[in-house]
């Protein structure tokens, strides 16, 4: 039996993230070593760094949940399209104005990590290199749920 398009459609975007997620991943320890060696010049101590690490973690671990429940919904609502034929012309308006929903928001919190982060006029700082470190593990850990909860609808699908 062949597969929808619409499954399809998001097993591409699947492999989408997971390039994206190394990208992202390779441009954080960029970043990390450059980070390193700014703060060695300017304050002749890695401390501020190893504390804006720390202080990003602990903001990851904080905003984990509210990440995890908004990709959970993007992936049911994706999954819930890709499996239906036929939608409703009401049906294929909800689900027009939950994708910009959920598009408005990636951008609003993607706008508001890169204004905080230009906005900083002296590079290498605790808050530049926190904020930085926070954009990246937002988007890191947006992707890594989204592909999770995708993957274990489609595994609960297929297994019933």
């Amino acid at each position: 039996m062949t597969e929808p398009i619409g499954l399809r459609r998001i097993r591409r975007t699947l492999m989408i993230h997971r390039i994206t997620q190394v990208v992202l991943i390779v441009l954080l320890l960029y970043m990390a070593i450059l980070f390193q060696q700014r703060f060695q010049q300017k304050y002749d101590s890695l401390k501020p760094f190893f504390n804006s690490v720390v202080l990003a973690v602990l903001i990851q671990v904080a905003v984990f949940f509210p990440i995890r429940k908004f990709a959970d919904n993007e992936a049911r609502r994706e999954l819930n399209a890709a499996v239906k034929e036929q939608m409703s012309i009401d049906e294929q308006k909800q689900l027009r104005n939950q994708r910009l929903l959920g598009d408005f928001i990636k951008a609003s919190v993607f706008i508001f990590f890169v204004a905080f982060i230009l906005i900083l006029k002296e590079q290498a700082t605790f808050v530049h290199s926190t904020a930085f470190f926070c954009c990246i593990g937002t988007f890191i850990n947006y992707l890594q749920n989204y592909n999770f909860a995708v993957r274990r609808r489609l595994s609960g699908t297929a297994a019933g």
